[in-house]
């Protein structure tokens, strides 16, 4: 909706919208939560997401990348996972590792004229109120060799014997020390140098196809580690390095969350599935992290219809729900299939997968992939999700496993009204914990009840220190603000009271 429209004009459009889409969908009214994951990827390898060409100019991109954040923003979307190393490649500026192809169109080559856009989705999106996570691609090298050239700074360039190279594709080998270090110091130096507020890995460890066979034979020999299974060490490599990683960020950062995005079927065993095995394969395996408690979030890629022949969504999810603890559950959906004009199945398939998720104990949200698919409003996806599913907004989940206090409330909060404005201004919070604020309004004297999830009104970042609602019609209102720490842990509410003489 445009911005030009009055605000109190569009709060009595919206009013009508919502009355309109309340009856279209009267016989599916979603269960609301105060507290769930509600992200997107931004993909930007091949140009998926963003940008959406490379050849683009440096304010066209910028623009383009803010304007994105706005319309997921708008649907109520509050977690970004940005892709920012695709190739052992580099989407901000680096000293490690070449600026990527798939920003500037020649690996190795900046912007020009100069900006970072890691820096650019940070900043927009803590304006925005939205966690972001930065998302690597900790392995692969060479996505396809041969469809540009590398820069000189490369790691395949530069370390040819830290390589794996299979027909279609080339990547770090896990086993080796040095591919180890190398991965934990790109890590460590976009934690220290960015203020992101996760770190994300997906899928790609181990080659989906053709399955690793004696490519690295030679380094088990060379570093078997005592273990005299090369698969299972192949796993342990996997491990190893997520556990050293946790370790690093709890010891710098702890406030940053640690997640991973695993193939969604484990082994067939465990959920009666008949698909790709990625714990034999891809040499996978989220029950250790989760055992050992070296990921803060688990987000498995549960990309098929609810009644698939093969991996269907309604035995995976209860399975995924019941072995996640102690790390939260998160589900990553394939909205970009299933809005697509290819897909078959049934047009509320999205939709009824979100009611299953928020049926499902041990769930906190979903992720869709990809975000162009929210973001251009696909099949109207994001008007369901804007005055449906993500009707009230929503904090990011907690980790109580993270949280090292709580955070003080606001202070010297007043509340004025003029011309259907309402102006709700705060002091800031003296906390070193103090993230964003949240904005809770309620009806009656009766529902003070800052639980409620309808009674959210916004999340608000923590640099700005006031908030505009509107009211048609004057009446009493009660407001609340609270303070949230980056862990996710809320201080007590600060209640103001808008209240009219009575005639």
């Amino acid at each position: 909706m445009s911005k030009k429209i009055p605000a109190l004009i569009r709060s009595l459009l919206l009013t009508g919208l919502l009355s309109l889409f309340a009856v279209q969908t009267s016989n599916a009214q979603p269960t609301y939560n105060k507290r769930e994951m509600r992200g997107v990827w931004i993909a930007t390898v091949a140009n998926i997401d963003y940008p959406s060409s490379r050849k683009l100019g440096t304010e066209e991109k910028i623009t383009e990348l803010k304007n994105m954040l706005v319309n997921l923003k708008d649907a109520g979307i509050n977690t970004i996972f940005f892709q920012v190393r695709t190739e052992c490649d580099a989407l901000y500026q680096s000293s490690i590792e070449p600026w990527s192809y798939w920003l500037t169109g020649k690996q190795g080559q900046a912007p020009d004229p100069f900006f970072d856009p890691l820096q650019v989705a940070v900043e927009e999106s803590h304006k925005l109120g939205m966690e972001l996570h930065a998302w690597f691609n900790p392995y692969r090298a060479v996505k396809n060799p041969g469809e540009y050239t590398p820069a000189q700074n490369h790691v395949a360039v530069q370390h040819p014997d830290w390589i794996l190279s299979f027909k279609d594709y080339q990547m770090l080998n896990p086993g080796m020390p040095q591919v180890e270090d190398f991965i934990v110091s790109v890590m460590d130096d976009v934690m220290g140098r960015y203020d992101i507020d996760g770190i994300h890995f997906d899928d790609y460890f181990y080659p989906y196809g053709p399955k690793v066979q004696f490519e690295d034979t030679a380094t088990y020999k060379a570093y078997p580690r005592g273990i005299s299974n090369i698969d299972d060490w192949r796993r342990d490599n996997i491990n190893k390095l997520m556990a050293r990683l946790y370790k690093s960020i709890q010891s710098k950062k702890p406030y940053i969350k640690f997640g991973i995005s695993p193939f969604g079927i484990v082994e067939n065993k465990y959920t009666g599935t008949n698909g790709f095995e990625s714990y034999k394969i891809l040499y996978c395996d989220p029950l250790n992290w989760i055992e050992n408690k070296i990921v803060d979030y688990v987000l498995p890629q549960l990309y098929w219809d609810m009644n698939h022949e093969k991996a269907p969504f309604a035995k995976l999810l209860p399975w995924w729900a019941k072995v996640t603890k102690p790390a939260l559950l998160t589900i990553g959906l394939y909205s970009s299939n299933f809005l697509g004009d290819k897909f078959k199945g049934s047009p509320s398939e999205l939709q009824n997968q979100m009611r299953m998720i928020r049926s499902t104990d041990n769930v906190f949200g979903e992720v869709f992939f990809s975000a162009k698919s929210i973001s251009k409003n696909r099949a109207g996806f994001a008007d369901s999700l804007r005055y449906n599913f993500y009707l009230y907004p929503a904090l990011p989940p907690a980790m109580p496993w993270k949280i090292t206090g709580v955070p003080a409330a606001p202070e010297k909060c007043t509340v004025n009204y003029k011309d259907g404005k309402i102006t709700i201004n705060w002091s800031k919070s003296v906390s070193s914990l103090t993230g964003n604020y949240v904005i809770y309004r309620f009806e009656s004297a009766d529902s003070l009840n800052i639980n409620d999830p309808r009674a959210i009104r916004a999340v608000i970042p923590k640099e700005q220190l006031s908030y505009s609602d509107y009211m048609a019609f004057p009446r009493d209102v009660t407001y609340a603000v609270t303070t949230l720490s980056r862990e996710g842990s809320e201080s007590i509410p600060l209640f103001v009271k808008l209240q009219f003489k009575s005639n």
